[in-house]
């Protein structure tokens, strides 16, 4: 039951800005046709934990961000999150591949907080060579400080398992 209201949550998230009447709110959908589009990319490394089962996991990887270039709303600011991660457990391996849109908002100067949707795939092998691949839907938060060019953050995500990750990144 739990599994089927995350989606349900997250399938309703991810489908609200194809339906918003741009006109009248001042959202913005193909931002990225717009001329004065600015990606504002940052690459951020992460480093976490992933827990499944009762069984965690150390997590590594990495993780490309960006205004996204599908929609923007009238306030706050949509980031696209594109993250590749693996973590290892004691005779099994899994690797992730996401995205990630968060409609994040800032609550002081250069900090940020948010909040969305998830799409994934975890492929995991288990020592010996079985392998078991896997799409999940799920909501995720998330924090980011930014310093100049250097941005550091924290998210915590849902899907098939939970994911606690810590990002530090530059901004481009």
């Amino acid at each position: 039951m739990k599994k089927a209201l995350v989606a349900a949550a997250a399938l309703c998230l991810s489908l609200t800005p194809a339906f918003a009447e741009t006109a009248e709110t001042g959202n913005l959908m193909l931002p990225v046709t717009v001329e004065s589009y600015q990606a504002h990319p940052v690459a951020s490394l992460l480093l976490g934990s992933l827990s499944k089962d009762g069984e965690s996991a150390s997590l590594v990887g990495a993780e490309v961000s960006l205004d996204c270039p599908m929609f923007q709303a009238a306030s706050g600011n949509v980031r696209q999150q594109l993250s590749v991660s693996s973590a290892s457990y004691e005779h099994a391996s899994t690797l992730l591949i996401e995205i990630n849109p968060h409609w994040m908002n800032e609550v002081s100067e250069n900090l940020t907080v948010g909040f969305g949707p998830g799409l994934g795939l975890a492929q995991t092998t288990v020592d010996g060579g079985d392998s078991e691949s896997k799409f999940n839907i799920g909501l995720g938060a998330s924090a980011s400080y930014r310093m100049d060019q250097l941005q550091f953050g924290a998210e915590y995500r849902v899907m098939d398992a939970s994911r606690l990750a810590l990002k530090v990144g530059m901004a481009f």
